[in-house]
């Protein structure tokens, strides 16, 4: 097989590791969420336990602030009927004072509910400790070795890509542009096929026999009739060595 032709074949089969590397990168943060659901999914009670802990902490701390300001009201509204000259201001005042107070004990009961809430919750996350932990050592071992794949694969994404670099600088100008045209011009980049029984195996339509005899010869560049991509002929016993679509 002429030299460059062999070249082009391992250009394209770098160009197809690129590719796949390039989409199981892109999934990878929808992998992760995958793991931490499964995670939240094992775990849902401890989960909803800690959320009715965290929204029974955060509806407290509301209703604290909220208590405050009408203790505040509370105690501006006993001043002000301390200082009442008559009638109407006292009315006024009482009516105030008697609505802050009511409010107040409202408040405070409703603090109360959320602060056994909250301790209900945290004594079921406390049960569930044990369980969850085993639990989440499983998660982050996952994540780990979800980590290390990533690595191995982002080094490996970088390794093609020199490749890559490597192969279109040592073919000649013109092989190298055609190719990258091909490449450009095809859905999926696949500018190099087998051509296999007669036919190619990227568009799957007959060969002449010439062309056939042509590329099984494989002493110059030939491109299939109707799809315009690259072909290449591989013995039988190579053929899956070979193959690179």
């Amino acid at each position: 097989m002429k030299a460059e032709l062999a070249q082009l074949i391992e250009l394209q089969r770098t160009d197809t590791c690129i590719r796949r590397l390039g989409a199981e990168l892109e999934a990878l943060p929808e992998r992760r969420a995958e793991i931490e659901k499964e995670f939240e999914q094992r775990a849902f009670e401890f989960v909803g336990a800690q959320n009715e802990r965290d929204a029974a902490r955060e509806r407290r701390a509301k209703l604290e602030t909220e208590l405050a300001e009408t203790r505040s009201r509370a105690e501006h509204a006993e001043r002000a009927l301390m200082a009442a000259t008559n009638e109407k201001e006292y009315t006024a005042a009482i009516r105030e004072t008697d609505a802050a107070r009511k409010h107040i004990s409202q408040l405070e009961t409703q603090i109360l509910e959320l602060m056994e809430s909250s301790d209900a919750a945290e004594s079921r996350m406390a049960e569930l400790e044990p369980q969850v932990a085993q639990l989440r050592g499983e998660r982050d071992q996952r994540l780990a070795a979800f980590e290390r794949e990533v690595a191995a694969q982002q080094e490996e994404l970088e390794r093609c890509r020199r490749e890559r670099e490597r192969l279109l600088a040592e073919l000649p100008k013109q092989t190298s542009a055609m190719y990258n045209r091909i490449v450009t011009r095809i859905r999926g980049g696949v500018a190099v096929a087998e051509a296999r029984n007669g036919s190619c195996t990227a568009c799957f339509m007959s060969l002449r026999p010439q062309v056939m005899a042509e590329v099984r010869r494989g002493e110059e560049i030939i491109t299939c009739d109707n799809c315009n991509r690259i072909l290449f002929y591989a013995p039988a016993a190579e053929q899956q060595a070979h193959a690179v679509s």
